[in-house]
């Protein structure tokens, strides 16, 4: 009886942890990986890494990036995107694609990523 209740209890304490923040792709799109840029101790940008998942090729992204310290504690966010164009071809199926984005977070050390929309070269879109 007394083993029950100590695991029901661990149980319930464990429910409250906090889980550190995690990446979130969309459309089978994922975020392969994602760091901050930091330049003398000052947060100046992120860099991102995409993997396209699906079965028809990524010619737009759109995100937000949500910035952390070393203790997970919340410091800022920013929007990014990404297109294809003139010189910069689509995201075939299974290939990645890598984008460098600026963003000043003062005491930011880390970066997640959230997609929040996808467009493909077939017109579909995915996300809002």
């Amino acid at each position: 009886m007394k083993i029950k209740l100590v695991l029901i209890v661990s149980l319930f304490f464990l429910s409250f942890a906090k889980d550190a923040p995690k990446h979130k792709g969309l459309g089978n799109v994922t975020v392969v990986k994602a760091y901050s840029q930091n330049v003398l101790g000052k947060n100046v940008g992120y860099y991102v890494e995409f993997k396209n998942n699906a079965s028809s090729e990524v010619d737009a992204l759109k995100w937000k990036a949500f910035f952390y310290d070393n203790f997970d504690e919340y410091k800022g966010e920013s929007e990014g995107s990404w297109s294809s164009g003139n010189f910069i071809t689509p995201i075939k199926c299974g290939k990645t694609t890598e984008d460098l984005e600026t963003a000043w977070i003062k005491d930011a050390s880390k970066v997640i990523i959230k997609i929040q929309k996808v467009h493909f070269v077939n017109g579909k879109t995915v996300g809002h």
